[in-house]
């Protein structure tokens, strides 16, 4: 997700139209890697609620500004050519806010870049669990944006499938990658004796394994000059 959306990013932008740039949920510099790869010029934020991020940004090269904390309440820097974003805003409570905090924050022709996931993500341990987070659609995404003043000049979708030997083995894939609401779950002996169960018979057939489905969600979306 990372790696392709940052080449739409730089399709859409090219080498020389980003001189200050922000990266919202940096995390251990996935994205962060290849926005800098693309734009070492700029002038660089990134943030995270989590402070021990500052310390992986640093080992990928970036003189830059981090600031700590929930990207919902801290205050963006302003007047930026790019505010990307990647596995980060499907935590968000109030999406229409943060489009609207985008737009401000960009200056004129700058581009608001995220992945995210969509409503087909994880489908099946929701199916199992009934826990998880709700997951906007492309459209509405885009929905958002208009309203909030920008103007979606790109979107893409599509499904990835895992698949897992055992139940224990797809959790301890979640909660590695924590981007589900399922890894924050707190499980008992008995709720993952049940999730183990459920997962059997869900998926006894054909082989046995049991899929994962991934739904990523790219969106470009830009401020008018």
């Amino acid at each position: 997700m990372a790696a392709r959306l940052a080449r739409l990013v730089y399709k859409t932008l090219g080498s020389s139209r980003v001189r200050r740039a922000f990266e919202i949920g940096a995390g251990t510099g996935f994205l962060s890697h290849q926005l800098l790869r693309r734009y070492p010029e700029a002038e660089w934020h990134f943030n995270d609620l989590a402070p021990e991020s500052a310390a992986w940004v640093k080992r990928i090269g970036a003189a830059s500004v981090f600031l700590s904390g929930d990207a919902e309440r801290i205050e963006f820097p302003a007047r930026l050519n790019l505010l990307a974003s990647a596995s980060a805003v499907q935590w968000f409570t109030d999406l229409p806010g943060f489009f609207g905090k985008a737009r401000a924050a960009l200056d004129g022709g700058g581009l608001l870049a995220i992945a995210t996931f969509g409503p087909g993500n994880m489908r099946e341990v929701r199916e199992i669990s009934g826990a998880g987070l709700d997951y906007p659609s492309a459209a509405a995404l885009a929905a958002l944006a208009r309203q909030a003043g920008l103007h979606p000049i790109k979107s893409e979708e599509w499904n990835d499938r895992l698949f897992f030997e055992t139940a224990d083995a797809l959790l301890l894939h979640l909660r590695e990658t924590g981007v589900s609401g399922l890894a924050r779950t707190v499980w008992t002996k008995s709720s993952l004796a049940d999730f183990r169960r459920r997962c059997a018979v869900r998926f006894s057939r054909p082989n046995g394994l049991i899929p994962l489905t991934y739904h990523p969600i790219l969106l470009l979306a830009q401020k008018r000059e």
